[in-house]
């Protein structure tokens, strides 16, 4: 990561929000510098990522400038990860069979910072 930047989201921030939520399906956690929303996530279902067996959520956060990072943090834990949630909740409360369910979605939380 670039001198000047850091990640808005700990790793133990989105456990904590999981755990919280009561939340049952696997997540990854993906710290990096490539995307242009803050937070983004995607759901795969069984089957639809090679080399992996059973259904994940797979959540990115994007670094930020290091001066904005505990403002962007606020954000994310007050309005990304209740929206997250909300998000994968529904998912997880679809019946397996549910066409939606089998298929590929995605969640994103742009947010403005100064380096976009």
């Amino acid at each position: 990561m670039s001198k000047g930047r850091s990640y808005p989201l700990k790793p133990s921030e989105l456990e904590s929000a999981i755990l919280e939520s009561g939340l049952q399906l696997p997540v990854e956690f993906t710290r990096w510098d490539k995307f242009d929303p803050v937070l983004e996530a995607n759901y795969y279902p069984d089957g639809s990522r090679s080399g992996r067996s059973g259904e994940f959520i797979w959540v990115y956060c994007k670094a930020v400038e290091s001066a904005s990072a505990k403002a962007v943090n606020a954000r994310l834990l007050s309005e990304a990860l209740p929206s997250f949630l909300k998000w994968a909740k529904h998912i997880e409360g679809l019946d397996a069979r549910s066409p939606v369910r089998r298929e590929k979605q995605s969640f994103s939380f742009p947010l403005e910072t100064t380096d976009n």
